[in-house]
């Protein structure tokens, strides 16, 4: 799984709330929120208002939500991702943990804190995520100027059928400095433990 892959997919559907006065209706989650089931795998999403389906395949679908401001925006992205070979769960943390870092694209972001570790609580290998970066090239629709911060917190596991499949789930946050959610983590982990496998 590469950063810069998964930080352009979450971009994406940041920028479609960004422009959204441009885009067809978007379809709301509902809430109470239902389980969303995508080939191989399930989440459950925020209980939240206005939350909208940005995309959605059988494999993959991004969810947005606007904040107070603006600019501000909450998304979560679910995709299955090809993992790189690794050896033991240790192997996994160090493999993604250097894939993220060596794929960061520096003309756009700045990597505030990176934090990679063993995930127990699912399958045999998960590892979570928490990253923070500045964003100096955030789409708006405010026009202020000045970066803002996109923080994510992810879970990345091989699919119990096949190892080399792996099922990454992200949760993240843009807002200006000073701007943060207090209760980022709670809700990430809300969403990250919720995560459940099926058969392709």
């Amino acid at each position: 799984m590469k950063l810069q892959y998964m930080l352009r997919m979450i971009c994406a559907a940041l920028a479609v709330t960004s422009c959204a006065p441009m885009q067809p209706r978007l379809q709301e989650v509902l809430v109470p929120p239902e389980r969303i089931t995508q080939t191989g795998y399930s989440f459950v999403p925020l209980n939240e208002q206005g939350r909208l389906i940005a995309g959605r395949n059988p494999y993959q679908v991004s969810l947005v939500r606007r904040g107070e401001n603006p600019d501000e925006t909450f998304a979560i992205q679910a995709t299955p991702i090809k993992l790189p070979t690794f050896k033991s769960r240790e192997d996994m943390v160090r493999v993604i943990k250097e894939e993220q870092t060596k794929d960061t694209n520096p003309s756009r972001f700045k990597l505030e804190k990176h934090e990679v570790n063993a995930y127990f609580e699912k399958v045999a290998y998960c590892v979570r995520s928490h990253m923070v970066t500045k964003d100096n090239a955030a789409v708006k629709r405010s026009g202020k100027t000045g970066d803002m911060i996109l923080e994510a917190m992810s879970l990345m596991c091989a699919h119990p059928k096949d190892r080399n499949v792996g099922v990454s789930v992200t949760y993240s946050h843009r807002y200006y400095p000073d701007q943060n959610d207090p209760k980022f983590m709670e809700k990430a982990s809300r969403i990250l433990n919720s995560v459940e496998f099926s058969e392709f």
